[in-house]
């Protein structure tokens, strides 16, 4: 059950406010900021479904033997915490979102919505980031600012649910690298044990100031 505090418009159980509206272009981004505190608040059930609404009501046998129905307080707790979350989710929405979904009554039906809206927003961007992480080079980049703008794509990918294994950007660092830094993919690649993605950074710009001094 949530604390007294959130009743009296104390800081909410899912974490700070957010801060970037849900639009119509930014959804990953939403989800990335919003998901956390839902997580760490157990509330995820609400969203997906699989927190059950609880029958309204129970009968109770009394103790003359008449029965009495009386309102599951189980139903009334499940109904107080949809409704905050339903709160919060609707309070991360923009103007134009919002009108969308305005009619919606519960956390999942609202969830489910904005999933429907954004599917194919999202798959689009998935697609857009692996072909951007495939294709990306080294150039005239600095090592320093190559591994960055790798890393970053990384990590657009892990908010938008896809998150890669160090391994696989390791690989793909080292695809993007010209010519001249082929000693140093012999040499990550002869390692006995994988190479760390830290540790790749590290050799990358030991070995990219011998090249500046050459």
């Amino acid at each position: 059950m949530l604390s007294s505090s959130v009743a009296n418009s104390h800081p909410s159980p899912y974490g700070p406010a957010i801060s970037e509206k849900l639009t119509r272009d930014n959804f990953l981004l939403w989800n990335a900021q919003i998901m956390p505190g839902i997580r760490a608040a157990q509330f995820e059930g609400y969203l997906d479904g699989t927190k059950a609404v609880p029958v309204k009501t129970l009968e109770v046998v009394k103790d003359d033997k008449s029965r009495v129905t009386t309102v599951n307080p189980e139903y009334e707790i499940w109904v107080k915490q949809d409704q905050q979350l339903l709160a919060h989710l609707n309070n991360s929405l923009s103007r134009e979102v919002l009108a969308q979904v305005a009619t919606k009554t519960t956390s999942a039906s609202i969830w489910a919505a904005l999933q429907d809206m954004f599917a194919v927003q999202s798959q689009d961007r998935v697609t857009n980031l692996c072909m951007q992480l495939t294709n990306c080079k080294k150039g005239s980049m600095t090592a320093a600012a190559y591994y960055a703008k790798v890393k970053a794509l990384g990590d657009e990918l892990a908010a938008a649910g896809r998150p890669m294994q160090d391994d696989e950007l390791v690989t793909l660092i080292l695809a993007g690298l010209d010519f001249d830094y082929n000693p140093l993919m012999s040499m990550v690649l002869g390692r006995m044990t994988p190479i760390s993605l830290s540790d790749l950074y590290s050799q990358l710009l030991a070995y990219d100031a011998r090249l500046q001094l050459l």
